[in-house]
């Protein structure tokens, strides 16, 4: 005789859980059982719907064997009983509502057959008669109205009580609607303990930091940067996780393992077509769910259980799974060939959301003293007259530093948001801290000249000269030892027209930095070949791109002067393309 018996999974709560970035987690759950001899059908309800059904792994500890397990679907929202309480309320309510369109109807015919009477046509007789009726039938026509309101009230009440409990209902399927029944052989009766564990989706965690730097504001003084790692996790699986253990993950558990195939393609002359050719399209890799079945063996603590995989004539669905033990609170971070994982210490609690009000919960990672900082600031204050600070420290500590947005406190105050890399253990990153208003930028008024040379027997040329001064001040009491000014000079687009560098004059024809004077070297750049915004020192002087690197001691000044010639036919009109 088969013993069955039914656990509500909401009333045993989840012992484990690793969060995905990719909007999955696996969650593990223990139930003690009580279990007779012979077979036990023990069926788990109110599992998330969003659980993944191929992912379902049972093992356990106890004398008994795991046989079989089979999902059930979320069935079909439908409830008779409701439909039919909702079908006797409405008609009620409309017999209702006739009657009480009636007496509203006779109580206007009274009003308007009063309006209709004189006083010159009336005796004193027939006025009294009249308003006597009057008063008692519109007092009747009232009351009759009240009760037809009150009973309309009442059923309007039980509708919206019914339809509640119905969308409730509804509700709690949608979030919470999969059933699996375990079918364990027990040898004997006894307890057991089963540990389930399954993927759902609807959840995902991203890194996000807070970037502390601490600026020396004397020669005496010495820069820091700390950098609080956290994750920002949101769920909206249905069931709540209400103290677990809490690990973070960078696989991806549910992508493709499928490897592609190359296949040969050929070129040839290349001929015109009236007609463009269709681009063609490449399908992703489908995601491939990995098959896991196993003999059913005992479930002892010297035995690990798994069941075999089998399919039932209900259309229900059986999966099978081999058994897992993770260790959790071992390590804080485990770096892996293609992932990394970290285990939050002590326990967390992760309510779920609403699908649509989906909000985030924010844990700690880490909080990681960074060394080596290598403070630079850069100007370029033709376009915006401020001065931006970067620091380029190394990750000394054993985490991996995933893509994520930073925001930034420098001396305690908010500054800005940025954004960190991916970076490694014992790898150096960049990051911007902002604008630091400690470092003033002047751009003077641009200076310009213009003659022309020539005569009515030769060609005319004009020499127009522009210059531009640039000053920086470091206000603070501490030295600045590196300051990158960018400028630049135009390019000609016409072999009429000719540039020439007057100032920096070391540069001119030259490569590599110069020393224009004690602490400012110039030099140079050009743009990096693999991105736009990057750029690198170089002898590309055709794209006129000049730096200053410039030590600035404290309280002081540095200026630096950019001048060139434009060189063109007397009456070419130029300007800037």
């Amino acid at each position: 005789m088969t013993n069955a018996v039914s656990y509500d999974a909401t009333q045993h709560d989840v012992e484990a859980v690793t969060v995905f970035q990719k909007n999955s987690a696996e969650i593990t759950r223990r139930i003690k059982v009580s279990l007779k001899d012979g077979q036990n059908d023990v069926e788990v309800t109110n599992l998330p719907t969003c659980l993944d059904q191929n992912s379902i792994r049972v093992d356990g500890i106890g004398n008994a064997i795991i046989f079989d397990v089979i999902y059930h679907p979320p069935p079909v929202v439908k409830n008779k009983a409701l439909d039919e309480a909702l079908v006797d309320l409405n008609t009620r309510r409309a017999k209702l509502n006739a009657e009480l369109n009636i007496v509203k109807r006779q109580s206007e015919v009274l009003t308007d057959y009063s309006k209709t009477l004189s006083g010159k046509d009336t005796t004193s007789e027939q006025l009294d008669t009249f308003l006597n009726v009057y008063s008692t039938k519109q007092s009747k026509f009232d009351e009759e109205q009240t009760r037809l309101e009150e009973l309309i009230k009442k059923i309007d009440e039980e509708v919206a009580e019914i339809t509640k409990k119905f969308n409730a209902d509804k509700e709690s399927i949608k979030m919470r609607g999969v059933k699996i029944t375990v079918i364990v052989l027990g040898e004997g009766d006894g307890d057991a303990e089963l540990s389930l564990t399954y993927v759902v989706s609807n959840a995902w965690w991203t890194p996000q930091y807070d970037l502390r730097a601490a600026i020396a504001q004397t020669e005496k003084e010495k820069s820091s940067v700390n950098l609080h790692y956290r994750a920002s996790i949101s769920q909206s699986t249905g069931e709540d996780w209400s103290n677990v253990a809490l690990r973070l993950s960078t696989a991806s558990p549910l992508q493709g393992t499928t490897i592609p195939t190359l296949h040969p393609y050929w070129i040839g002359e290349q001929r015109m077509r009236k007609s463009a050719s269709k681009s063609m399209s490449i399908n992703p890799l489908s995601s491939v769910a990995s098959g896991i079945s196993g003999a059913a063996n005992s479930l002892s603590l010297a035995k690990k259980a798994s069941y075999r995989s089998a399919t039932i004539d209900d259309g229900s669905e059986t999966i099978g799974s081999a058994p897992k033990f993770m260790s959790i609170r071992e390590t804080i971070t485990t770096e892996g060939a293609v992932s990394a994982t970290f285990s939050i210490p002590g326990q967390s609690t992760i309510p779920s959301d609403k699908q649509t009000s989906a909000q985030t919960h924010k844990v700690s990672i880490a909080e990681i003293e960074l060394t080596s900082v290598d403070l630079e600031w850069i100007t370029v204050p033709k376009d915006i007259p401020s001065t931006f600070l970067q620091c380029k420290v190394k990750n000394t500590s054993k985490f991996v530093l995933l893509p994520g947005h930073a925001n930034v406190f420098m001396n305690n105050s908010f500054v800005a948001k940025s954004w960190v890399q991916h970076v490694s253990p014992q790898e150096s990153f960049t990051c911007s801290l902002g604008v630091d208003p400690a470092v003033r930028v002047t751009y003077h008024p641009q200076n310009k000249k213009v003659r022309t040379v020539g005569s009515m027997l030769t060609s005319k040329t004009a020499y127009s000269t522009f210059e531009q001064r640039i000053s920086v001040k470091n206000t603070r009491l501490a030295p600045i030892r590196r300051l990158v000014i960018k400028e630049q000079v135009p390019n000609s687009s016409d072999s009429r027209i000719k540039i020439t560098l007057l100032e920096p004059k070391e540069l001119h024809g030259q490569t590599g930095a110069k020393q224009i004077r004690e602490g400012v070297l110039a030099q140079w750049v050009r743009r990096h070949p693999d991105d736009k915004n990057e750029e690198e020192p170089g002898c590309e002087a055709a794209q006129g791109l000049i730096e200053w690197v410039c030590e600035v001691g404290p309280a002081a000044i540095v200026d630096v002067t950019l001048a060139w010639e434009v060189t063109s036919p007397a009456g070419l009109n130029w300007t800037r393309m």
